[in-house]
């Protein structure tokens, strides 16, 4: 429901005064700014208990034992600290001397696999024929050259053979 009575809003709309106004620096709608007080009530205390030497010999003591106990837990830490520090230092290294000899594993195994097909291809028979009849002169076994010998017959001359042996011994 409007207010049909209420002119202002739409009078206002295009008078460029009422913009203006509107801009106003003076009224703003931001909260008030916080201003401390400045004054500050210091008051002066006067001790009314006055220590022995003893005891200030005593607080001095325990002043010292808090400096020394903080002084070594710092150099505690530094050292910790420089302890972990080198510890990482240790391991790259470390790391980077594994890098260094797995590399020269892996050359090594292609160095011996290249190596062995090498003797492979050396080692064939086609290649030792070729060497035996080329470089040494020989020449392939004919059927005349074959002999063959009867084992029966060596075995009974062997142990003949072994058995004078053996009386020659005993005697």
């Amino acid at each position: 429901m409007t207010n049909t009575g209420d002119f202002r809003r739409y009078s206002y709309s295009g008078d460029t005064s009422y913009l203006i106004n509107s801009f106003d620096v003076s009224r703003s709608s931001a909260a008030p700014a916080y201003a401390p007080d400045t004054k500050r009530n210091l008051k002066v205390r006067e001790n009314g208990k006055r220590k022995s030497k003893n005891q200030l010999l005593q607080e001095q003591r325990l002043g010292f034992g808090k400096i020394v106990s903080i002084a070594i837990v710092s150099v505690l830490t530094i050292a910790m600290f420089l302890g972990v520090l080198s510890t990482y230092a240790k391991k790259n290294e470390l790391n980077h001397e594994i890098s260094n000899l797995e590399s020269q594993l892996a050359v090594a195994q292609s160095e011996n696999t290249r190596i062995n097909s090498e003797l492979n291809s050396l080692v064939s028979m086609s290649m030792i024929d070729k060497y035996a009849v080329e470089k040494l002169g020989m020449t392939k076994i004919q059927n005349q050259q074959i002999r063959y010998i009867d084992v029966s017959q060596f075995k009974e001359e062997h142990i003949s053979a072994v058995e004078r042996i053996e009386q020659k011994t005993k005697k």
